[in-house]
């Protein structure tokens, strides 16, 4: 009995299996038929960025119902639609309308041609083109150099652009060799940008035509110019066909004398606490490796040298130790003291940041001014590559007991590898010498480089060894 109803079994997996590898032979097969397909274009002209074009389709069939429309749209090499449409049972036929946008490479009388593949259920397709409408720019005649905002000043109330050939060109503008800026139509004489008229930003990456209603929800931006290798932007040029911008200046020159009064600017802006930029005055400046330039306006030239970035030379010469480029240049006024960044876009490998608390910039009369932040040169500092991923910081600490830690102390920080939250290094990882910092596991506090309670206060030359996972502390003073 038990070896019949087994041998029932196996014989049952044996026709299904059988039936599952036989081919789909119940499927409904329609006789050979081909899609009737028309087209007739409705609009002759359009005008890019404002007009749409309207089609109208009819697709037949009297053996094979239909499946699908494909609908293709293009001006030039740009693809203004690419849809699939759903096209049931014997007959379709519609007007279709698609906004043709003004973009880059859209050629004044450009033909905009409109490619259609209408397919049946199966598989058999039918093409045809439309050509017969052609493209219009809109008339730019006029292009000006716009502020984002009315109160962002380094533009002042924007510069008209001059109509050359097929371009458009400014020079000698003597911007900020950082800035922002609109490209629009029509710009007023109190600074604004008049949007009823076209107006080029970022949008998605790329610099295209925004609308205001995009600018002010934050869907398109102002264009960044930045070129830290020159000493201010002096030239634009944009190609309206393509909406390729170029600009740039006269190049910078590693400096060979830095006069901290006159070459530093007072509450400079790139320090983003209100509050903090009356302490300093700065810059970016460009400082080429083993150069050697005078220091002037400080009062003790010895002192004033960073010590990380600087080796003093006697009087008032000062040898450069970090790699050619530009740097965030500060002075602390009262401290006496240079304090060198690289810029802020600058990331590992080529730089280290150290943020915490408990610690201060190594000046003649230093002070605790550090935090978790990334607001001020008072908040963090940062590291000169002294090897591959080997990195220096000199950084006055003072450490006390912590009254809501016992056992710990008052200097608690990390490594960061940009200027800014994000990747960090974890102490859990390091062995660290030379000081009495230990690797924190508190449940708030995992990875942070935390001092025990035993009090110390100096100026510690700190080095963070990637390569051997190695964090030393040495006192130099």
């Amino acid at each position: 009995m038990k070896r019949n109803i087994l041998k029932t079994i196996l014989w049952c997996s044996l026709i299904l299996l059988c039936a599952a590898c036989q081919p789909d032979s119940y499927r409904k097969v329609y006789p050979e038929g081909k899609p009737e397909l028309t087209a007739q274009m409705l609009t002759p002209e359009v005008q890019y960025g404002q007009d749409s074009l309207a089609f109208s389709v009819e697709i037949k069939e009297t053996q094979t119902p239909l499946s699908t429309l494909r609908v293709k749209v293009l001006v030039g090499m740009n693809v203004i639609a690419n849809t699939e449409l759903r096209t049931p049972d014997y007959h379709y036929a519609q007007t279709l309308r698609f906004a043709v946008p003004f973009g880059p490479n859209m050629p004044e009388g450009e033909a905009v041609k409109v490619y259609l593949t209408a397919t049946n259920v199966e598989g058999t397709t039918t093409d045809l083109i439309l050509s017969d409408c052609i493209g219009h720019r809109p008339q730019i005649k006029t292009l000006y150099i716009m502020p984002p905002t009315i109160d962002y000043t380094p533009l002042g109330k924007g510069k008209q652009m001059t109509l050359e050939d097929d371009h458009f060109a400014a020079y000698d503008l003597g911007y900020p060799k950082s800035m922002q800026c609109l490209l629009a139509v029509v710009g007023t004489k109190f600074g604004r940008v008049d949007w009823t008229y076209p107006v080029f930003g970022m949008l998605n990456g790329k610099l295209s035509l925004i609308t205001k209603e995009q600018f002010e929800a934050g869907e398109a931006t102002a264009i960044i110019l930045e070129n830290d290798q020159v000493e201010s932007i002096d030239t634009i040029i944009f190609d309206p066909l393509t909406f390729e911008l170029t600009y740039g200046g006269k190049v910078a020159q590693p400096i060979s004398a830095l006069n901290v009064l006159t070459d530093l600017e007072e509450e400079p802006a790139s320090i983003a606490s209100s509050s903090v930029r009356k302490l300093y005055r700065g810059a970016k400046v460009f400082f080429a490796k083993d150069s050697e330039f005078t220091l002037t306006g400080v009062n003790d030239v010895a002192a004033a040298c960073n010590y990380d970035y600087m080796e003093y030379q006697g009087g008032d010469k000062v040898k450069w130790l970090g790699e050619t480029g530009m740097y965030n240049t500060y002075y602390h006024i009262a401290g006496d003291y240079i304090v060198i960044e690289p810029l802020a876009d600058a990331v590992y490998p080529d730089v280290m940041w150290l943020c915490g608390v408990g610690m201060g910039q190594p000046t003649s009369a230093p002070e605790v001014t550090s935090g978790w932040g990334f607001d001020s040169p008072n908040q963090n500092f940062a590291a000169r590559t002294i090897a591959p991923k080997t990195y220096q910081f000199t950084v006055y600490m003072k450490n006390t007991s912590d009254a809501d830690h016992p056992g710990w102390g008052s200097v608690n920080f990390k490594f960061f590898h940009q200027h800014g939250w994000g990747g960090e290094e974890a102490s859990t990882n390091y062995t660290i010498s030379g000081l009495n910092i230990i690797a924190s596991m508190e449940e708030s506090n995992v990875g942070n480089w935390w001092a025990s309670d035993a009090e110390f206060e100096g100026v510690y030359r700190i080095t963070l060894d990637m390569n051997n996972m190695t964090n030393t502390y040495e006192k130099i003073k």
